[in-house]
């Protein structure tokens, strides 16, 4: 992996340092972190209490989801709404989230092997390139007929 120059040039430095000066880097470094984690984790928590806030009884979206038959009235229902809305307009990252959101996302991960008692192999989808994809599917015998039926 490259490594620019602004990074090789602290790494250069971390080098000459003592184990001492490391060491308090090191703390220092592990103090941030912990930081960095609560303030994520406050966000998540503060995103969390937004969608389950209840919709104010004069809202458009409320209204619309009462006629729709839903008893939940939450801005997380709003939210899902919306996005359905957009997705049936032809906004396809709108209905990439709502397939993703209610547990249809397509694996990341896929099993190869022989049919036989051999134990499977995992690869992870996304680390491959192009050219090992196509050279995957070429081994599998290629793209099914039914594939874009699934």
């Amino acid at each position: 992996m490259a490594v620019n120059k602004t990074k090789q040039a602290y790494l250069d430095q971390l080098n000459v340092k003592s184990e001492e000066e490391k060491h308090e880097i090191a703390v220092a470094g592990g103090k941030a972190c912990g930081v960095a984690r609560r303030r994520r984790a406050a966000m998540r928590e503060v995103a969390r209490t937004m969608l389950d806030t209840e919709l104010r009884t004069n809202d458009k979206l409320r209204d619309e989801l009462n006629d729709r038959g839903f008893q939940d009235f939450t801005e997380a229902a709003a939210v899902l709404l919306a996005q359905l809305n957009r997705a049936r307009a032809g906004d396809t990252e709108a209905a990439k989230f709502l397939r993703d959101t209610s547990g249809q996302r397509p694996a990341d991960q896929v099993a190869i092997g022989n049919l036989d008692d051999k134990p499977f192999e995992t690869l992870n989808l996304s680390e491959l390139t192009e050219a090992d994809l196509h050279r995957l599917i070429e081994l599998r015998g290629g793209v099914r007929d039914d594939a874009s039926e699934e």
